[in-house]
């Protein structure tokens, strides 16, 4: 899994689903695999805050109205290659850290239990449990032994 699995998962909903259809030792999973991504989330929130700083971006509304009026109005396009620079390594940056690399401390419970999850939270927007099925592989879920 990657970083931008974390951020992809956590902005379609993850965090919201519900594990009342399993049994204790399941639903303690999903409730262990939460508290994993909310706290990775919260990391890349964190790493992503410091990307700005390197980039040389102390405030990041401020510096997308400057460039914003830069480009309407054209008056200072030395200004505004500057800050287009500054954009491109945070770009860069950032870019780098959605390509790392990312563990959560959770186990994954057979396929069959997964199933159960999914059909209880199918209607949470997003669909995070369908949309993200096979990148919860080995995370969330996994094949059952039976089925190999």
């Amino acid at each position: 899994m990657k970083t931008i699995d974390i951020l992809n998962l956590a902005n379609a909903g993850i965090l919201s689903i519900t594990a009342n259809d399993l049994d204790a030792a399941q639903a303690y999973k999903v409730l262990k695999f939460k508290k994993a991504v909310r706290k990775a989330f919260e990391s890349i929130i964190e790493s992503e805050k410091d990307i700005l700083k390197e980039a040389g971006i102390e405030n990041g509304q401020a510096f997308d109205k400057e460039r914003k009026e830069l480009r309407e109005n054209g008056s200072n396009p030395e200004r505004l290659t500057e800050l287009d620079k500054q954009f491109s390594r945070f770009m860069e940056l950032r870019n780098n850290l959605y390509k790392e690399d990312a563990e959560l401390d959770c186990k994954a419970m057979p396929y069959e239990q997964f199933h159960i999850l999914q059909k209880e939270n199918k209607d949470v927007q997003g669909k995070p449990l369908n949309v993200f099925e096979d990148v919860l592989e080995g995370v969330l879920w996994e094949e059952s032994k039976e089925n190999e």
